[in-house]
């Protein structure tokens, strides 16, 4: 069992409020804490004053499954009380759907899955029912990572916690550039720009490539051992570009840093890859600063012109 900097076990928190949808989550859940070799915790919010229900009747699939499974039922307000328990520094990942009740497809993100995800820092596996559900659909592990970046060190730094998991996983990493319109305020120093030569990959490309990493690893630290990391390009919208990426390489999950409060208008690219993207979307929480000087490689970015996506 995966176990945490002062030895204790490492636990996946699953949410589930009872309903069909939710429990899509959780065979997902079960199948990462499995990779992770992590406890797996169902927890269950109600409303104060309700009468909690048996244990067995929380866990999707009924004794059997609930051998390696504790069940935790709370009392209050489920945001507050889910983003409560994902303080605690065992949980090493929060995994739900994106929204409850019933399994309905075209379904965008519910009040609560937006209202956690709104304020999570520690990372959050997102679910889609309408993906997991179906006699014959397995919940596949986590094996490939895409990560999309926009260049700047603000995402690439908040990236460190998914490449600490990807080497928990044992997974490799897809790093993702789209090269399209990007937002003006989002810009940067340090940030690294697509290749000048974006339709002839035989000039720049293996140079930038070696830079793309280069400046994942100023920001982040080295990648774990055994995580292996490939750096592709692509052009045009970028939730579209993601999206179509990652079902034509087949990708597990898609990474995702949240650099806004989801606030009306924003959020525009984790918005658009939800919609389309049928793989669960790894979220991690993010928020713009003045970026400090990166060290070493990502100097020499600087004389690069990239415009940041601020998501």
């Amino acid at each position: 069992m995966t176990t945490g900097a002062d030895g204790s076990s490492r636990t996946v928190l699953v949410a589930l409020d009872g309903s069909t949808a939710a429990a899509t989550a959780f065979p997902v859940a079960r199948t990462v804490a499995a990779q992770l070799h992590a406890g797996l915790e169902i927890l269950h919010v109600l409303p104060s004053g309700e009468h909690a229900p048996a244990a067995d009747t929380l866990v999707p699939g009924g004794i059997s499954a609930r051998e390696h499974t504790r069940v935790r039922v709370e009392l209050g307000d489920p945001t507050a009380t889910i983003l409560r328990q994902i303080e605690d520094p065992q949980v090493a990942l929060l995994v739900l759907t994106t929204h409850g009740r019933e399994i309905e497809p075209g379904r965008h993100l519910g009040h609560v899955a937006e209202a956690v995800i709104a304020r999570a820092m520690q990372p959050v596996l997102l679910v889609r029912p309408e993906a997991a559900a179906g006699p014959h659909v397995v919940a596949v592990q986590l094996r490939q990572l895409l990560l999309p970046l926009d260049g700047s060190p603000t995402t690439s730094g908040a990236l460190a916690p998914v490449i600490a998991l990807a080497g928990q996983l044992g997974a490799s990493i897809d790093l993702l550039y789209v090269a399209g319109r990007r937002d003006a305020r989002a810009v940067e120093r340090y940030s690294i720009g697509a290749p000048r030569y974006i339709d002839q990959p035989q000039h720049e490309w293996p140079a930038w490539a070696d830079e793309v990493v280069a400046h994942l690893r100023a920001c982040c630290g080295e990648l774990p051992a055994g995580v292996t990391a490939r750096v592709f390009l692509a052009t045009g919208t970028i939730g579209d570009a993601i999206a179509r990426f990652a079902a034509e390489h087949h990708e597990d999950a898609v990474v995702l840093v949240r650099r806004s409060q989801l606030e009306q208008g924003r959020a525009v690219v984790l918005r658009a890859v939800l919609n389309r993207t049928p793989c669960p979307v790894l979220l991690v929480g993010g928020v713009p600063d003045e970026s400090p000087d990166p060290p070493g490689p990502t100097r020499r970015a600087a004389r690069r012109s990239a415009v940041g996506e601020d998501g």
